[in-house]
């Protein structure tokens, strides 16, 4: 069934290398649904339809949830606004941090976004009153895990 697609003022960023398969990654992590009308791959760039791998190139996505929060995914490139940085950074620039109600789907993604990755800070319950923990995914992105923990 496809979703609503909802538009939300705050919606992360993901620039990665890999884009079109981290898409695809993010989608079974998440159960998540790539909205396609938003879809844009470098060969549907004026120009660019010539360049070799054009077509596995993400410029844009838009990948939606069922609760109507979103993630956008695009190709990390050394072009653009980077070039005057003198090249991208995978990865350390942004952690998206992600709120659970149940701690059995927080196990289940964060050991799905640990496979190729690294642990960063295990999951483990915090004084703060949730279960908490840190990974880098296969693509360089660092994800905060949090969930809220039944009380006493």
């Amino acid at each position: 069934m496809a979703l609503k697609e909802t538009m939300q003022r705050f919606t992360p960023m993901l620039y990665v290398r890999g884009s079109y398969e981290a898409v695809a990654f993010y989608q079974d992590v998440f159960g998540a649904e790539e909205i396609q009308e938003r879809t844009m791959l470098l060969s549907q760039v004026p120009g660019m339809s010539e360049i070799p791998g054009a077509d596995k190139v993400v410029v844009y996505s838009k990948l939606q949830f069922a609760d109507g929060s979103g993630l956008n995914v695009a190709e990390l490139s050394d072009e653009g606004v980077y070039a005057k940085d003198g090249g991208a950074v995978v990865g350390n620039n942004i952690h998206v941090g992600l709120q659970h109600t149940d701690p059995a789907v927080q196990k289940a993604e964060f050991a799905k976004l640990a496979e190729g990755g690294a642990v960063l800070e295990p999951l483990e319950e915090k004084f703060w009153g949730t279960q908490f923990g840190i990974v880098r995914d296969r693509f360089g992105v660092i994800w905060e895990s949090n969930c809220y923990l039944q009380q006493g």
